[in-house]
This record gives C-alpha cells, sequence and structure tokens, in this order.
C-alpha cells in the first residue's frame, strides 16, 4: 500500500512542482507591475526553494527504491503486485506485466527495456 503511494506521489511530482513554479513566475509577472518588490521576493524564494524541492524529489525516489527492492526479493512486481520475477544480469523483470527493474530498484524506460532486450538478442545469435 506503501510502496503503491510511494510510486503515484513520484510519478505526479514532477508536475505539481512544474505548474507551482509556473504559477509562481505568472504571480511574479503581474507583481512586476504592481508591486515590483514582491516580484523580486518570489523570484529569490523560488530561486532558494528549488534546493529543498530537489532533496525532497531526491528522497522520494530513493524511499521507493527502497521499497521495490524489498518487492522484488519477495518475487513480487511494484508494478502490478503480481510475479513470478525474472532476474536477469543486470535487471528483474515481471513476467506477468513485462515491466523491468535495475538493481538498485529503478523502473527502466521502454527505451531502455528496448535496448536491453536488442542486446539480449544479438547475444543469442550465433554466427559460424
Amino acid at each position: 500500500m506503501i510502496l503503491r503511494l510511494l510510486r503515484a506521489v513520484n510519478r505526479v511530482f514532477p508536475f505539481v512542482v512544474l505548474f507551482g513554479y509556473m504559477g509562481a513566475f505568472l504571480l511574479a509577472f503581474i507583481c512586476i507591475f504592481s508591486f515590483p518588490l514582491g516580484a523580486l521576493v518570489l523570484v529569490i524564494g523560488s530561486v532558494l526553494s528549488l534546493a529543498f524541492v530537489v532533496f525532497f524529489g531526491e528522497t522520494l525516489g530513493g524511499m521507493e527504491r527502497i521499497l521495490t527492492r524489498r518487492a522484488l526479493k519477495r518475487n513480487r512486481c511494484p508494478a502490478c503486485r503480481m510475479g513470478p520475477i525474472q532476474k536477469n544480469a543486470a535487471t528483474y523483470q515481471c513476467l506477468g506485466c513485462g515491466i523491468c527493474f535495475d538493481m538498485d530498484g529503478a523502473q527502466l524506460s521502454q527505451d531502455a527495456q528496448e535496448i536491453e532486450a536488442t542486446d539480449a538478442n544479438a547475444k543469442l545469435i550465433v554466427v559460424d
């Protein structure tokens, strides 16, 4: 339950931050004409808060990877909550939904999965 909630928050967090910063930009743009000091405070506050936002995002990602590794060790897919999990040389792959996870618990993108599948197929071809 915690992992599903954390995965959902990690998927939405970048968009929330993006729209938050866009809102701050629009508010600062409006403040330029009515209250210039407010625009300056908003810009400085946004720049200084960026470090906290990045730290919070990395913390959420780290917590998700820890819980994902725990689920993978129990032979359960963190995405579909089913199994079985096939362990390759450098990745875990769910045989139910086909999602691949790195050894550190990070979910691989579709492009990385295709590259890995191509590399695996290339190793299987033997030319005499």
